[in-house]
This record gives C-alpha cells, structure tokens and sequence, in this order.
C-alpha cells in the first residue's frame, strides 16, 4: 500500500508497528493490566487498507472490534529518522479469536492482520500540530460518536514513542505506527460506517460489508 499524504505525495508503506495497552482506560477496559510501557507488535502490510471505499469484515470468525487510533508515519533524513506526518486509523481485532490465543499463550497474528485490518487516513504534516502532548482524535459509528483520545492521556507519548521503538529496530522511511486506543472499543457490523476525525477534521469515512 501507499501512504497518502496531505496534498499529492505518495510512499510506499515499509512496516507496521502496533502498541498495544497504552491508555490506561482502555486496558482496563478489557481486563488487562496498565504496564509502565506498552505492548508492541507488528501487523503484516496485507492488512493496510485506505480510509475510503467498503470493506467485507471476516465471515465466521467471530466478533470484529474496532479500536481507533492516531498513527505516525516515518521519515530517514541525512539526521535519523523522524515523524514526518500523522493520521488516523483503525485497528481492526478478531476478539474471540485473540482471547483464545492469549489463553493458549500463542502470538495474536491471526486476530490482528487478516487482510484489511490496519485502516489508515492520509497523513498531515507534522507542522500541522504545534503541541504532540495535546492532539484529538475521534470516531463515529453510524454517525454516533464511539471513541475519542487526546494524546495527552498516552502513557507513552507520541514524542517518546520512536525513541522507545528505536531500541528494538531502525526505523525508516514508510514505517507506520498506530499508537494504541483509548477506552471505548467495540463490534463491527454489515452496514456500518466508520469516520474518523483528527484535531475535528474529517479525515474519511468507510461502510463494513
């Protein structure tokens, strides 16, 4: 897939990275426990999918939760890697799925990257957001608004988070990051649409076949 930026410009999508529990609601949300640092793991790029047109959620296999969240995307310059824009997506879980996995101690792969699970806008720039510590995001549901985060309820900030990744790998121009969901996570339906909001601009909307 290719990352979209504001404008024109297009990269190819290199990695994708995923925190997992790092809002302290949301954890508590599903009975998890609120970590000093998030837990990281890695969609496939087959689960990329732009913000815009349908998509046919898995069929038999269980319950399909949304979780929203803001995204980073990467840039290499000649002085190391930087944010260089920031969107909104949805990670998509099959629920019953990834609670039988943890239950048997095997890696969630099969609840977190089936093909369409990674939803991303296009990305605005990074100059297009004065404060890290303070960015809103939301999303609607039919038109009902479901969840909303602020980065400052991270409990690993934005501004922290590519020097936390950085220790386990080098990152590089079209890596992507989702950076974890806030409380308010919920099921899937034919028929449904999705839009998601940054800093309240309408970044795109998607219908769920």
């Amino acid at each position: 897939m290719k990352l979209r930026f504001t404008g024109s410009s297009t990269i190819p999508a290199r990695s994708v990275w995923c925190l997992g529990r790092n809002y302290a609601e949301h954890a508590v949300e599903l009975g998890n426990p609120v970590e000093a640092m998030p837990l990281v793991f890695q969609k496939g790029l087959n689960a990329l999918v732009p913000l815009e047109g349908t998509l046919i959620l898995p069929r038999g296999k269980g319950k399909v939760h949304y979780e929203t969240e803001l995204v980073l995307t990467i840039l290499r310059t000649s002085t190391g890697p930087r944010i260089s824009g920031i969107g909104v997506g949805l990670d998509l879980t099959l629920r019953e799925l990834q609670q039988e996995l943890k239950m048997e101690g095997k890696p969630w792969a099969l609840a977190k990257s089936f093909d369409g699970a990674g939803i991303l806008s296009h990305f605005a720039p990074l100059s297009t957001f004065p404060d890290l510590g303070d960015i809103d995001f939301s999303m609607t549901l039919n038109d009902e608004l479901k969840q909303s985060g602020n980065t400052g309820q991270m409990l690993l900030p934005v501004d922290e988070i590519m020097a936390y990744m950085a220790t386990f790998t080098a990152l590089d121009t079209g890596d992507v990051i989702f950076t974890g969901t806030p409380k308010g996570i919920g099921e899937l339906n034919s028929g449904d649409e999705v839009t998601l909001f940054l800093s309240n601009q309408k970044m795109g909307s998607i219908q769920f076949a």
